[in-house]
């Protein structure tokens, strides 16, 4: 099979490699038909060495397609069937899977990622190649239904599996009710995924911050009230203050978390509200400061974090299939899986109007 591997920091490619097969009776064999590539790949681009990666290792952690072969003790799912993979594997059984908690699975592995930390047996597994072996089938798939199983909705279901999905886990953490006001710092795809939810889930005023007027048109297609290029934390505070009667949003998702966008969360949060932190800065070791006076004093809550892999999966479907999301205009790019090394560039350099681009597999 053909797939993308990391080949030392700064270099991707797509190579021939070996087939997956089923290496326990809770796994089970996907052909991928679309995947994603997501910005926490670049950080893989970048500094992958640094995960633990080393050159032939394999990418990608947005990805679906249709089932192959399932092991003797998966039920529920059979060849034929189309299925979404979460993010990472989770075993569905323990007490933070039963928590809702599975990015702390006592068996969690990110497909793609840091390889040093996979837990299931040969290689890390990857999803932007022809095929995967899906380890915890039971709890790691979700199964497409059928109104959304054709090849036609792919790019309506692919964002829904990690960016969107990141950004309602943000817009819940951070207690959202109808009706609120909310601000979105960054103008990346899960900001933009933040500004698509929120307003599905009934945000009065909805302002995203950003510094690229093509990513911010897209925020106005998505559901933004308000757009702005202000970049000075100060600034964004003012402008927020004006949009929502003086008292400042309900809900801040810093999509970036960085000291200066964390500046600005606390400037534009109402007393009571939300900071919620979505930022992956953290896997680079940096973390941003959080002005704790302003915690205390003002009763903030600092919520966000690691998205428990497959958990808002069914509910994000249910919104599409009533129409309430389509966040298709996500995928501002859809390119065929050999062409990745390009696409990855386009992400990378940041090219005038790539969002976020989406490989066609099968």
């Amino acid at each position: 099979m053909r797939g993308v591997t990391f080949q030392g920091n700064g270099s991707v490619a797509v190579e021939d490699l070996p087939d997956p097969e089923i290496l326990a009776p809770t796994d089970a064999l996907l052909e991928v038909t679309m995947a994603g590539i997501c910005g926490s790949d670049l950080h893989i681009l970048h500094a992958g060495a640094a995960f633990g990666f080393e050159p032939g290792g394999r990418l990608g952690h947005e990805f679906l397609g249709t089932i192959q072969a399932v092991g003797s003790e998966v039920t529920g799912f059979a060849p034929g069937d189309r299925a979404m993979v979460a993010v990472g594997v989770s075993c569905g059984v323990c007490v933070w899977c039963q928590e809702g908690l599975r990015a702390s699975c006592e068996k969690m592995s990110i497909f793609g990622w840091a390889p040093r930390l996979w837990k299931h047996g040969g290689p890390v597994e990857g999803g932007q190649s022809q095929y995967a072996r899906i380890p915890f089938a039971q709890s790691t798939l979700v199964k497409i239904p059928d109104a959304l199983a054709s090849r036609e909705h792919e790019t309506k279901l692919l964002p829904i599996i990690d960016v969107m999905s990141t950004a309602m886990h943000g817009l819940v953490t951070g207690r959202l009710h109808p009706g609120d006001d909310v601000v979105v710092i960054g103008d990346g795809a899960v900001a933009l995924s933040a500004v698509h939810c929120a307003r599905a889930m009934g945000a009065e005023n909805i302002i995203c911050y950003g510094h690229h007027a093509d990513r911010l048109a897209i925020a106005k297609t998505l559901g933004a009230t308000m757009t702005s290029e202000v970049r000075d934390a100060q600034e964004i505070a003012e402008a927020t203050r004006g949009a929502t009667r003086g008292q400042g949003a309900r809900v801040v998702v810093d999509s970036v978390s960085n000291t200066d966008s964390m500046e600005a969360a606390h400037g534009s949060v109402r007393a009571g509200g939300t900071i919620s932190c979505l930022g992956m800065d953290h896997f680079m070791g940096k973390t941003p400061a959080v002005n704790w006076y302003d915690q205390f004093v003002r009763n903030i809550t600092i919520s966000g974090g690691l998205l428990p892999t497959g958990l808002y999966i069914p509910r994000l479907l249910e919104l599409l299939a009533a129409g309430a999301i389509d966040p298709s205009p996500l995928l501002t790019d859809v390119v065929p899986l050999d062409q990745a090394v390009d696409g990855y560039a386009r992400m990378a350099e940041r090219r005038e109007g790539a969002l976020k681009v989406a490989l066609k597999v099968a």
